[in-house]
C-alpha cells in the first residue's frame, strides 16, 4: 500500500533492544495521533492551508482524524506487526492531507530522535 513506512533503523552496538525499542516506536506514533493540536501546529509551521481545496474540511478535521484506534475505520496510521512498521497512508491530493501527513512523520522522528532511537522513514 502506498504510504509512509517507519521502522526502527540502525542504532549501533550500544542500542541492540529492537524489541524494546519497536515497543517505544508504537507508543510514541500513539501519544502523536492522540494530539491533535500538536500535528495542527506542526502542519501550520510549514505553512499548511487551513481549508481544503474543496472548501468543505478544516485542517482541524484532517489532525482529529488521527485519534482513534489504528488501522480501524479508515485510520490514516496503521500498525503492521510482522514488519515491524507504523504505516501511515496515502491519500487525496488534497493539500491539507499533505500538511497533516508530514506533520505526524515529522513530529515522530523528532520525537524517536529524542528518545535517541533512529528511525528509517521509506515513502513508497
Amino acid at each position: 500500500m502506498t504510504g509512509y513506512h517507519i521502522e526502527i533503523g540502525y542504532n549501533g552496538a550500544l542500542r541492540t533492544d529492537y524489541d524494546l525499542m519497536w515497543e517505544e516506536l508504537k507508543q510514541v506514533a500513539r501519544n502523536i495521533a492522540d494530539n491533535p493540536a500538536a500535528i495542527i501546529a506542526e502542519a501550520r509551521r510549514l505553512g499548511s492551508p487551513e481549508i481544503c481545496n474543496s472548501g468543505c474540511c478544516l485542517l482541524d478535521t484532517y489532525a482529529d482524524n488521527y485519534i482513534g484506534e489504528f488501522g480501524v475505520n479508515g485510520h490514516p496510521v496503521s500498525v503492521i506487526e510482522n514488519d515491524c512498521q507504523i504505516m501511515q497512508s496515502a491519500s487525496t491530493d488534497d493539500k491539507i492531507k499533505y500538511h497533516v501527513r508530514r506533520a505526524y512523520v515529522r513530529l515522530l522522528i523528532q520525537e524517536m530522535h529524542r528518545k535517541e532511537i533512529e528511525v528509517n522513514l521509506i515513502v513508497a
